[in-house]
């Protein structure tokens, strides 16, 4: 007879939580610290250009290009001259990197829905409008979609791991034009949906996998 036949309560281990789940809810820089793992500021992959996107607080020493004061933390694109190889040790779990693109979408779907019922539309708000309604059940099918592909076992690589980010990003796309003038503020939600399309031009997976 176990423990647990006797009566006792057995206490699991708090799960780690999913790239995705940090990145929907407490933004892209502790999303991407998670999917860096414990490899730390001086070893973070860059693409085969010697491009990196980081936490600030990771980019010291590095040749900061732009920054991007984004909810969750600033992050910032950084430059090396000695570019990874292609596919070497230093590159970003494929899988991952779309988790956590498609939990930026998520936060983004979340972001929209907030300021959209917030608006006022005659007696009711936007959020309400038939079409909008219809515009989100759209974004949120095609997320479903990509969610399950996740969630199966079936290998996301080559022409199949392109075509994935590229639905990603047209989701991204389509959101913000729900959100209008809103979404292209440089403090805006358009602004994580721009740098987790910079992070998949960096890792570049149009040219992973042949």
């Amino acid at each position: 007879m176990t423990a647990t036949d006797r009566g006792a309560v057995s206490v699991a281990a708090p799960s780690t939580p999913s790239v995705r789940d940090v990145a929907r809810r407490e933004g892209l820089a502790p999303a991407l610290r998670l999917l860096l793992g414990g490899r730390g500021p001086g070893s973070a992959p860059r693409g085969t250009s010697g491009f990196a996107l980081l936490p600030e607080d990771w980019a010291a020493g590095h040749t900061v290009l732009r920054r991007y004061p984004l909810a969750g933390g600033p992050v910032v694109v950084v430059h090396e001259l000695r570019p990874a190889r292609a596919g070497g040790g230093g590159s970003v779990d494929g899988t991952d990197l779309l988790r956590l693109r498609l939990g930026v979408a998520e936060g983004l779907r979340d972001a929209c829905v907030e300021h959209l019922a917030a608006r006022p539309s005659g007696e009711s708000t936007v959020l309400m409008q038939q079409m909008v309604k219809g515009q989100l059940a759209e974004a949120l099918a095609h997320q479903l979609e990509l969610s399950a592909l996740l969630d199966s076992a079936a290998p996301v690589r080559g022409p199949f791991l392109r075509n994935a980010h590229g639905q990603i990003t047209r989701n991204g796309r389509s959101l913000l034009r729900l959100l209008g003038a809103y979404g292209y503020l440089a403090n805006g939600p358009g602004a994580a949906a721009e740098v987790s399309e910079l992070l998949a031009d960096i890792h570049h997976p149009a040219k992973e996998d042949r």
